[in-house]
């Protein structure tokens, strides 16, 4: 037995047994076994669930068996103890009209789509490939905690990495459960602003067929399904089933062009073109070329704004080009600031045309009366193609004479393409070659799969024993354009030796000349999870108020990634791998140890003043990386049912994020490189004036995980039948958050920075010896070799590093954090009638204060309310009836208010924040069930229909004038009304 496994059985003994040692004990709970995870039979529905209770209940053929997959404990039989646990049943989710798993958890209001990954506009940096994350209370997508029937999945990315939500498919999934609270004391890392669990479909007999229609995502899109299920009794061995669900989804692509909120030129909005500015600009197939605008005087360039006729401009000069070969153009012939401009929008997809195959599997057979074994498994894959125009319009340089094509240096013979007389040398052209090299498309693509087996053993005196194995794998091709990746430094090189003439947009470039400057750009990542559970769990012992449960167990996880990138590099455009599955492999282990025990203190028959019955729980659990370290993460809850009508709970524990491998890998990401500056600023170690300054970013092997202590307090109030009112307080202490210092903040803004803010600490002055020899590290200051001792992937790299003077260390560390605290509210009302019943609901929250600072010696600044922090308010509420099998569910979402604090004018230039107004849309449900089992000459058993209206009114997002954009994606979205019609069948 190795020392991690010591510990394991060290540490779970010891906490069960001082957990069973310190407290009394808990009232019988009926449970049924089921080896997907803990159950408890005939718990009472959500409020989510309440809502909606009266509509159809089961599809055709599926057997209610009641056992219930519970999220947020370890413990068979028991509900989560203190936490406010939100439970969206099937009827639900296909009530919200979304297309996706994930899209149905954005409904909530506690979810917030900051920087969130997400397909389309939307999506966070770094996620290429299209995917999907949750990000509960705004916190980041990786302080959510995303499972499937309880289990871990693995990752997806490569520079980030991050939990794929649309893992299931909607045809299987049964219900979603949310646990708003910090959970790794059940856990372990991720879990700081709570869980998401999908729950697939269990015992199932039949066929179901279904097709869904939508244009939701931009795209039309639509969504054939197959579901088939069976159930039996294998005689002595007794129950089993299986459950298989399939769903292919194909989406067109959605070109900004169709869409005016996505267009570069947004004057109709009252605001800016954004095709042009500076320097840059998106130019026509003619094509531009553009120059520092002179001083009168001769003594100088001017200061921005200096062309009346464009100001966007700033101090420059545009020069349209003449249709024509172009060859000896005079100044004369050029067409003075009226510039060749094409709105981007016509080459670029929003959101790119897509496929997707999904398949869930869950099989489960007893073996006699103690023994159940199961096995479950997804498959996602996933492709997205997305048409671009990045690098098939670029500015390039038209130099004065040209260069060697051997040597690649400048000789004397004129270029006789250059126009003098423009500059005093080389002239910057704003090329577009489309028409010749067509779109530079992009592909995402991701292929996963998990498979989770195990069994259950009941045990003696009712205990149980839960084993299970999850074996998963990813990969991904987050970042891939195959032949059609401009290099620039090859392009430049073919205009630099006179074989392409960037002023010439009439000759069509050969096949054979776009070959020496195109090729394939990719970055690869592979992800696998290898984790097994073992839990024992069941009563200890009986008090006056019930029966003390206890769960304990280990759990030992393996964790893999690696990267591969590659381009066409350099001016020979030769492919190069920057690193392959071998180099930026990254790998860990995570032997873990945890206990729980559930204490029914006080039972209704105990006839206690204002104690109807009174339950606390306890749990922890023990995390030891292999890389970054150990943690010990605890948690307490209570719930005091005060009388039939009053509940009370709450909860207090800490929780953590450990970095995900490519965070402390850096032969996943790095970048290191140097550049000239003057400086002027106020820091005594840095000489003044102009000096060489080197950097180092990406991943940084000193990390530690980021940690939290979360607590809340709730109340459940039912003041007559069938209505419920529902508060919870929350407040969350989210320290060691990662993040990379802004140290080019610091050093190229003294202004701003004067004193650092803590920044100094990342600051280094170099100062090289007298010696100091390139190449020679020995030579080199003592903390500049330490730094270039490090794997550095990216950047210009340090040509010679004996010019250094001051290092930035920018990499990523332990440096942020946020103070949050909030109110979710909730109200639901169900008022059945003969046939039927009339549906409200209202769930809303409230973000109290989101306080963050931005390095660990810096004072707390309130981030509430802003363009990219949460906002106060998000609700969303429900009115709707049911009858007969119709039902009608009309939906109001609310957004409110916030502060454009990135706000700019129509001349691109900052101003002061500007107040951006609440936003509130309507969607509409109708659908119709019937169950036709039973019926003669009926081809099915049921058939359901239904049509979703999305923003009925066809409400337009709110402006809020950003650079480049007038929305705001986190809070909207710019494609208006959309419908969703869903045809399922069952037989």
């Amino acid at each position: 037995m190795t020392k991690g496994q010591l510990a394991i059985c060290a540490s779970s003994g010891a906490l069960i047994l001082a957990m069973m040692a310190a407290t009394p004990a808990a009232a019988q709970t009926q449970t049924t076994d089921s080896p997907a995870g803990p159950v408890v039979q005939n718990e009472p529905p959500s409020e989510t669930e309440a809502a909606t209770e009266a509509l159809p209940a089961q599809e055709a053929g599926e057997e209610d068996d009641g056992e219930i997959v519970v999220t947020g404990t370890n413990i068979s039989g028991v509900k989560p103890v203190g936490s406010e646990a939100i439970s969206l049943n099937r009827q639900a989710i296909l009530a919200t009209g979304q297309t996706n798993a994930a899209d149905v958890v954005r409904t909530l209001p506690q979810v917030r789509n900051l920087g969130e990954f997400r397909e389309g506009g939307t999506q966070g940096g770094n996620n290429n490939q299209q995917g999907n994350a949750i990000n509960l209370r705004g916190l980041g997508q990786a302080a959510t905690l995303v499972l499937v029937d309880g289990h871990r999945i693995t990752n997806t990315g490569a520079s980030q990495t991050f939990t794929e939500a649309n893992i299931v498919p909607l045809a299987a999934l049964e219900r979603v459960e949310v646990i708003a609270d910090g959970a790794s004391a059940i856990y372990g890392s991720d879990a700081v602003a709570g869980v998401v669990n999908f729950v697939v479909r269990k015992d199932y007999n039949g066929v179901e067929a279904g097709f869904r229609v939508s244009n939701s995502n931009g795209g039309f899109e639509y969504t054939p399904s197959l579901t088939a299920g069976a159930t039996w009794t294998a005689g002595s061995l007794g129950d089993g089933s299986i459950i298989a669900s399939y769903e292919f989804t194909h989406r067109d692509a959605y070109r900004r062009a169709k869409n005016p909120y996505l267009r570069q030129d947004l004057r109709r909005f009252g605001f800016y073109d954004a095709r042009l500015n500076g320097t840059t600009a998106t130019a026509g197939f003619n094509g531009n070329i553009v120059v520092p605008a002179a001083d009168p005087d001769g003594a100088g360039p001017l200061q921005p704004p200096t062309n009346a006729t464009i100001p966007l401009a700033g101090p420059n000069i545009y020069y349209g080009l003449p249709t024509g070969t172009n060859v000896g153009l005079s100044v004369g012939a050029l067409r003075l600031n009226q510039p060749d401009l094409i709105d981007s929008a016509l080459f670029n997809d929003y959101t790119g045309e897509s496929e997707r195959h999904q398949a869930t599997l869950y099989l489960r057979q007893n073996l006699g009366d103690a023994i159940e074994v199961f096995v479950s498994g997804t498959y996602n894959n996933r492709e997205t193609i997305s048409a671009t125009a990045q690098g098939v319009i670029s500015n390039v340089l038209l130099r004065p004479t040209l260069y060697n094509p051997v040597t690649n240096l400048p000789t004397a013979t004129p270029n006789p393409n250059y126009i003098p007389g423009l500059a005093a040398g080389p002239l910057t052209v704003q090329l577009n070659v489309i028409d010749s090299v067509g779109l530079n498309n992009w592909t995402g693509e991701n292929e996963a799969y998990n498979i989770t087996g195990g069994a259950t053993v009941k045990l003696p005196w009712s205990w149980r024993a839960d084993a299970y194995y999850t074996y998963g794998r990813d990969k991904a091709c987050n970042y891939c354009q195959l032949g059609t990746n401009i290099n620039p430094t090859a392009l430049q090189y073919l205009i630099d030796i006179g074989e392409i003439n960037p002023l010439n947009n009439v000759t069509p470039l050969s096949p054979a000349t776009i070959a020496r400057f195109t090729g394939d750009n990719i970055q690869r990542s592979g992800s696998g999870i290898d984790d097994v559970v073992v839990k024992l769990d069941g009563p200890l012992f009986a008090l006056p108020g019930g029966t003390v449960r206890a769960a304990f167990g280990g759990e030992r996880n393996k964790v893999t990634n690696y990267n591969i990138n590659g381009a066409n590099r350099l001016f020979n455009n030769a492919f190069r791998l920057d690193t392959d599955q071998n180099t930026s492999r990254g790998a860990r282990t995570i032997w873990s140890a945890f206990a729980e025990l559930y204490l029914p203190l006080v039972a209704d028959d105990m006839d206690v003043p204002l104690i109807r019955s009174l339950t606390l729980s306890g749990a922890a659990r023990y995390d030891d990386y292999s890389d970054v370290g150990d943690t010990f993460n605890p948690k307490i809850s209570g719930t005091w049912e005060v009388f039939d009508s009053l509940t009370l709970r709450g909860s207090w524990g800490t929780s953590f994020r450990a970095p995900n491998l490519p965070d402390v890998n850096p032969s996943a990401i790095s970048s290191g490189g140097t550049f000239a500056y003057f400086y002027t600023g106020n820091d005594p170690r840095i000489p003044r004036g102009p000096i060489t300054a080197g950097y180092i970013t990406g991943a940084n092997p000193n990390l530690v995980p980021e940690s939290a202590d979360t607590w809340q307090v709730g109340a459940d109030f039912e003041p007559i039948r069938n209505l419920k009112l529902s508060a919870t307080y929350y407040n969350i202490q989210y320290q060691d958050r990662i993040a990379g210092p802004d140290v080019f903040g610091a050093f190229l803004n003294p202004l701003t920075y004067p004193n650092y803010l803590g920044y100094a600490d990342f600051i280094f002055p170099i100062d090289n010896p007298a010696g100091c020899t390139p190449g020679n590290p020995a030579t080199y200051d003592p903390v500049l070799a330490d730094y270039l001792n490090r794997t550095l992937l990216y950047g210009n790299g340090y040509p010679d590093p004996c010019a250094v003077e001051v290092l930035l260390d920018g990499r990523n560390t332990n440096l942020a954090a946020t103070k949050q605290d909030g109110l979710d509210l909730q109200v639901s009302y169900v008022q059945p009638f003969t046939g039927g019943a009339v549906l409200f609901n209202v769930a809303t929250n409230t973000t109290l204060s989101n306080d963050q600072q931005v390095n660990p010696s810096g004072a707390f600044i309130d981030r509430l309310g802003f363009y990219s922090s949460p906002i106060k308010w998000r609700g969303r509420g429900s009115l709707g009836v049911n009858y007969h099998g119709f039902n009608a569910l009309l939906f109001a979402n609310y957004t409110g208010s916030y502060t454009n604090d990135q706000a700019v004018n129509a001349l691109a230039q900052s101003i002061p924040p500007v107040k951006v107004g609440s936003y509130t849309t309507f969607d509409l449900n109708l659908g119709y069930s019937s169950d036709l089992a039973g019926r003669d000459r009926s081809f099915a058993r049921q058939v359901r229909i239904s049509v979703n209206l999305q923003n009925v009114t066809d409400k337009a997002p709110r402006l809020a004038f950003t650079t480049g954009s007038v929305f705001n994606p986190a809070y909207s979205t710019p494609f208006g009304r959309t419908v969703t019609m869903q045809l399922s069948v069952g037989f």
